[in-house]
């Protein structure tokens, strides 16, 4: 079972639960527009535990550290719930 965003493939979609255990993160995600419930896709993931590209919203895509990507609780999104 998915549980947090380290764990999304290419095209993955979820949907944002939490991102308070690591301050630093929490803070940046938030000065992006990123919050809890939110939905995110994943556009790519770099090889060797490379950043994980995310798109937010219509406009925002962002890069995420692996390392930080493990500290994002997530719910994955079937097609049938999107």
């Amino acid at each position: 079972m998915v549980e947090t965003l380290a764990q999304l493939k290419t095209g993955d979609q979820a949907k944002l639960l939490d991102f308070t255990k690591n301050p630093s993160l929490h803070f940046k995600l938030l000065s992006l527009g990123v919050l809890p419930g939110d939905l995110i896709k994943v556009l790519s993931c770099a090889p060797f535990g490379g950043p994980i590209v995310v798109k937010h919203g219509e406009r925002t895509t962002f890069a995420i550290r692996k390392a930080e990507a493990k500290d994002v609780s997530i719910e994955l999104q079937t097609p049938e719930a999107r």
